[in-house]
């Protein structure tokens, strides 16, 4: 599965990487792209939140509690390799920013946003549905030879409820307004956007740039 596209968007060269969130492989990856790339700034898919608590982290190194479905995902990738957290390849663009002295900006929705849209999509029993698929999402077998195929496979079936997939939708088309929005204002020509696999070809689409490769 492709997951690296390049495209000249108004000017400027943009580089998309759609990450395996958790594997302490994907910071090599990460490294290698950004050294033949040259980029000038990241866009991370990550919400300012998120953004503050890893420098955080990266500052005094603290306890991570996942949750239930985060712990499933990381058993079940372990077939594919080495799994950390926090994601390997997030820590490893703060360390490429460090090195190179170039600016990571968040592009995902605000916690405030998410939570507004997560209270007026999901109510009680779509919470309780997602809580009993727990153990079915344990036992499934999920046939894939790569961690690209897995990742897909997992995302089709943790949002199988038709509420929690529009959540998923809302936030592609949210970092691709994002996306169309920073490209306005930034004045760098070489930009980079780190994005977990899962939600790459939505946000691509929602930019309008799956028919052009």
């Amino acid at each position: 599965m492709k997951r690296v596209f390049q495209f000249n968007i108004n000017g400027k060269e943009v580089l998309f990487f759609g990450t395996i969130k958790g594997l302490v492989s994907e910071r090599e990856k990460l490294k290698e792209l950004f050294k033949d790339f040259k980029a000038q700034v990241m866009f991370l898919g990550i919400s300012p939140e998120e953004l503050s608590g890893l420098k955080k982290y990266l500052k005094e190194p603290f306890d991570i509690d996942p949750e239930d479905y985060e712990v499933i995902y990381a058993l079940k990738l372990e077939k594919y390799g080495e799994v950390g957290l926090p994601v390997p390849t997030y820590l490893e663009a703060f360390a490429i920013a460090k090195e190179d002295g170039i600016e990571i900006i968040p592009i995902d929705m605000p916690d405030e946003e998410y939570s507004d849209l997560f209270v007026k999509t999901i109510d009680f029993f779509h919470i309780m549905r997602f809580n009993f698929r727990k153990r079915k999402v344990w036992r499934k077998n999920f046939e894939a030879d790569t961690p690209e195929e897995f990742v897909m496979l997992w995302d089709k079936e943790v949002n199988k409820i038709p509420q929690y997939r529009k959540i998923e939708n809302e936030r592609e088309r949210y970092m691709g307004r994002k996306i169309k929005e920073l490209l306005r204002e930034r004045t760098e020509e070489r930009i980079m956007v780190i994005i977990e696999l899962e939600r790459l070809y939505g946000v691509l689409d929602n930019l309008n740039l799956l028919q052009t490769t």
